[in-house]
């Protein structure tokens, strides 16, 4: 049964790959600074769709705000993109590396996903001024300010810089919590041993393993915003990532004071 999952929906996700490769190539152009709003609804839609095809269950809690927003959440594994990009029109953040990977990291670049190169403070300036004029222009922008992804046991030290592009674009900063669990036979909240993407762990085998569970939970919650005017970045951060820490309270212990 297993085997035959994984290929049944190894299959599927192939095929919706190259739909996506299709429509990304009839509705943006190469050097295009923002997606329409056309290809943003196709986008959510098929994002939405790899979530199901791999057999991720999205549940959702709250809603994302109206207009700009600087919306920040834990970060477990690739599988994030696809269940919070399927709920509404956003742009990513995402480390360089990800851009390098064959057919996903052109579609994600084509698709308005911004860059950053982990541990410089150059680049980290950059991705600053772009999320600045993303939101500046409109858009809703999601990064992870951990950095990196976690288990799911704990959520992990909140990096500042990037905070200020709400402090400059004026928008309101929504945490949004986000775990993977079982949909039955483990006791409510019990993180999925199976999502987190972490460590040494490889794309192509971890979406093996995606592949056999019979289903994934992912539970998001959309929480109550912060205003971001008359504070400064490192205070933002820590709200955040409490904000966070108290809606996964019981399931993923805090962890670390807030970086630099």
């Amino acid at each position: 049964m297993r085997t035959a999952r994984r290929f049944a929906r190894l299959l599927l996700l192939l095929l919706h790959i190259a739909l996506g490769v299709v429509l990304t190539v009839l509705l943006t152009r190469p050097r295009q600074t923002a997606p329409s709003a056309l290809f943003d609804a196709i986008a959510g839609w098929w994002r939405a769709r790899i979530a199901r095809i791999v057999g991720v269950r999205v549940q959702t809690r709250g809603r994302p705000l109206d207009g700009p927003a600087l919306l920040v959440s834990n970060h477990i594994s690739w599988l994030d993109i696809a269940v919070l990009g399927g709920i509404a029109p956003l742009s990513f953040l995402s480390k360089s590396e990800v851009r390098h990977w064959p057919i996903l990291g052109w579609l994600a670049a084509r698709g308005g996903t911004l860059f950053i190169r982990r541990g410089a403070r150059e680049a980290a300036d950059n991705a600053a001024e772009q999320i600045t004029w993303h939101l500046i222009r409109g858009r809703k922008v999601l990064l992870f300010p951990e950095g990196t992804t976690g288990d799911g046991s704990t959520v992990r030290t909140f990096h500042p810089r990037l905070f200020s592009a709400a402090v400059l674009a004026d928008v309101l900063i929504q945490p949004v919590a986000l775990r993977y669990t079982k949909p039955q036979g483990q006791p409510r909240g019990t993180p999925h041993p199976t999502a987190p993407f972490i460590g040494d762990d490889t794309f192509p085998a971890h979406l093996w393993r995606v592949l056999a569970e019979p289903c994934i939970v992912a539970e998001v919650t959309f929480l109550p915003p912060i205003h971001a005017q008359g504070e400064d970045r490192k205070t933002l951060a820590r709200h955040a990532r409490e904000s966070i820490a108290r809606r996964l309270d019981g399931n993923v212990a805090a962890q670390g004071e807030t970086a630099t």
